[in-house]
């Protein structure tokens, strides 16, 4: 194959790739870095001894970045055969055989579903990976600027967030035309449209900006992330490998800073069912079925019924887990939105309607705000239903139908 070509096929493989990742995360939890260790009396029964002790220490680990700490010593032990029925696949890496010994490296992926399942089941409260694609932008500072790393800095990404984790990232190819896209200097690095143009390449979420400044002996890495949080993290410099080295231990620690940064914000209560009623608008029922995908993507939303629906607005229940917080910070990740309208609410889509005004959602005890459409204390009324004209998307936000929306009307097409 021509090198032209060639290059050609690897970008489309990447970037299709990146979209696959995105697609995939809530069907799939991965655990990397299981090390196992185990002696039998052959190789072979060494080699299943090992492989059984890795998928159980793989779904303690992964259970254990889900969880609370204070909840780690209640998760749930699933019997041999409910833990064959969770596992989807296994990687095997470092593999050393001897007569009676066995080690490798392993990389589990899990059903994400039944992962989920398990722990509601056990009444745990846990964070789930409904977070989009995050590409990862590896850049050296020296005394001369700040540049695109192709050396041990991207290595030790490439390594790292190729493994997968509740975070799903990707390296991005680093090729011309993402350094065009998004130039290795300070201001550039910074500016959200750039980092957005980069983001667009790989059907990514944000961008997230991994430096590296060697400082005598010292390795400094610092990352920022797609919202601005920031993590550092210091490692020491020594031996003929060491800045490699180094740079492993460095991104090991950003990324466990990351994940429990993460974790921290986005555990929900599953063992809590909620329910909350909103009007939404659009401009066909093709988008409605987008926005739809969306929402039931999201791993705290248990089940989304139309009570009332037509060519351009529909009338939902949204059946979630958690509190209500919660449901408006997971449809942040989905560009979706609630606003208040009159005594109900409006989910607004964000991609559409990125000017729309969005007000922090009530707390759901504080008599602010309906929920499911019934408000506790008001003084207002919510106005007269009127049919919804059939022009497009209405302005978000705004209460003329009071929440309504005209049926289907049979024979339509609609």
């Amino acid at each position: 194959m021509p090198a032209f070509a060639a290059l050609v096929v690897a970008v489309l493989c990447l970037a299709a790739s990146g979209a696959a990742l995105a697609q995939s995360r809530a069907q799939v939890y991965t655990q990397d870095g299981v090390a196992v260790d185990e002696t039998s009396g052959n190789a072979n029964a060494a080699r299943e001894k090992a492989l059984a002790v890795g998928q159980r220490k793989a779904l303690d680990m992964l259970l254990s970045g889900m969880t609370d700490p204070r909840d780690h010593g209640r998760l749930p032990q699933p019997s041999d055969d409910q833990l064959l029925r969770l596992v989807r696949s296994i990687d095997v890496a470092n593999e050393a055989v001897a007569p009676q010994r066995y080690r490798a490296t392993l990389t589990v992926r899990f059903d994400a579903e039944g992962v989920r399942g398990l722990l509601r089941n056990a009444g745990i409260a846990f964070a789930a990976a409904d977070q989009g694609l995050s590409l990862v932008v590896p850049v050296i500072r020296t005394d001369d600027g700040i540049y695109w790393d192709d050396g041990w800095w991207r290595a030790a990404w490439e390594q790292a967030v190729g493994r997968g984790g509740l975070i799903p990232m990707l390296v991005p190819l680093g090729d011309f035309a993402d350094r065009q896209a998004l130039p290795a200097d300070g201001a550039s690095l910074a500016d959200d449209v750039a980092k957005g143009e980069l983001a667009k390449r790989y059907d990514a979420e944000g961008v997230w900006v991994a430096e590296a400044q060697v400082t005598g002996s010292q390795l400094q890495g610092r990352m920022t992330a797609a919202d601005g949080t920031v993590y550092t993290a210091n490692g020491q410099i020594a031996g003929d490998n060491g800045v490699a080295t180094a740079a492993e231990a460095v991104v090991a620690q950003l990324l466990d800073q990351a994940r429990s940064g993460w974790r921290a914000t986005n555990i929900v209560d599953y063992s809590r069912r909620e329910r909350l009623d909103a009007v939404v608008r659009f401009a066909n029922l093709s988008v409605w079925a987008e926005i739809r995908r969306r929402l039931t993507a999201l791993a705290m939303i248990e089940k989304v019924e139309e009570t009332l629906l037509s060519n351009v607005g529909a009338e939902i229940t949204i059946r979630y887990y958690g509190d209500r917080e919660g449901l408006q910070a997971a449809l942040t990740r989905q560009n979706l939105a609630l606003v208040p309208l009159g005594v109900d609410w409006e989910l607004i889509d964000r991609i559409r309607n990125p000017d729309a005004a969005v007000q922090p959602v009530p707390p759901q005890n504080s008599g602010l705000a309906p929920y499911g459409g019934v408000a506790p204390t008001t003084t207002s009324t919510s106005p007269a239903a009127a049919p919804a004209a059939n022009t497009g998307t209405p302005a978000a936000g705004t209460s003329g139908q009071g929440g309504s929306v005209p049926p289907r009307t049979v024979g339509t097409g609609g």
